[in-house]
């Protein structure tokens, strides 16, 4: 099989892994169904291996074979990218692809400081910033979609580096009287928020699931609610009352990075993380 199809059938491979399904892959591609499944099954022909096993039209697993396979893709086709952009771009000043993404908490109090300081090391850079959950940010990591992240749970994953950054307190807020406002499961608030409630035996009888914590944060400024915040989110709200948790409450913000990322983006992440070393 020629590199240029070999490197195709892979892509189609990922998307499929990712996914567990040829139909949304194909649409995802803008291939036909029929076409994903030809070159899987030739790719699975050329290796030697089952790569998926097909419970029905819809439903496939993936085999042991395709677990290890996809661990290898990524990074087979990161540096492929790699090359052709220096292959391109290696007599221009083209900027460098670099996503990223951070929690709520660290998009809104972390990450514009941080950037600030390092405009330096942006200049080589394109950056794509996204405001995700902590889970969301792993998940778009593994699958090579970020180069690399903030997060505020302690979630660790094969192959990417998690350095911890600096420490935030949460507190109660709000109207004990008032329903639950929730972070969506998996954002780290949410954690701590059901750890809350079960400490103190309380239920949920009413809640809100809200999916921004500045939201949440004008809420309560309305009097609609209580939840568990970020102190540093209530900084310039005194009328919000208050209620001091102790160090259980007291977490993490972490910077989570692929390995063998481009030189340019790994000095980057070095120098965002050095910025919180005394």
């Amino acid at each position: 099989m020629e590199v240029i199809g070999m490197f195709k059938n892979l892509e189609i491979f990922k998307s499929v892994y990712e996914t567990r399904n040829f139909t949304t892959s194909a649409q995802l591609l803008f291939l036909s169904q029929p076409t994903i499944s030809v070159q899987v099954k030739q790719l699975e022909e050329t290796l030697g291996v089952m790569l998926f096993e097909r419970n029905g039209r819809q439903q496939i697993v993936p085999t042991e074979s395709a677990i290890l396979l996809y661990q290898q893709t990524q990074q087979l086709l990161d540096l492929w990218q790699q090359d052709l952009f220096a292959l391109k771009h290696q007599n221009s000043n083209q900027k460098i692809s670099c996503k990223i993404a951070a929690s709520h908490t660290t998009a809104a109090y972390l990450l514009p400081d941080l950037l600030r300081k390092n405009k330096e090391f942006m200049k080589p850079l394109e950056l794509e910033v996204s405001v995700l959950n902590s889970s969301q940010i792993m998940e778009q990591l593994k699958q090579h979609k970020l180069d690399f992240g903030f997060i505020e749970q302690p979630l660790t994953e094969k192959k990417i580096k998690r350095q911890s950054l600096t420490t935030d307190q949460l507190v109660w807020a709000g109207d004990a009287t008032e329903p639950w406002l929730l972070r969506e499961q998996g954002s780290g608030v949410y954690h701590y928020s059901i750890n809350y409630l079960k400490a103190n035996n309380l239920t949920l009888d009413h809640f809100m699931t809200v999916k921004s914590n500045s939201l949440i944060v004008q809420l309560l400024r309305q009097g609609i609610g209580q939840s568990i915040v970020s102190q540093t989110a209530l900084t310039d709200y005194p009328e919000i009352p208050v209620k001091t948790l102790s160090k259980q409450y007291q977490r993490e913000f972490y910077l989570v990075s692929r390995d063998e990322l481009p030189k340019q983006i790994q000095t980057f992440v070095t120098q965002l993380a050095g910025s919180f070393i005394a």
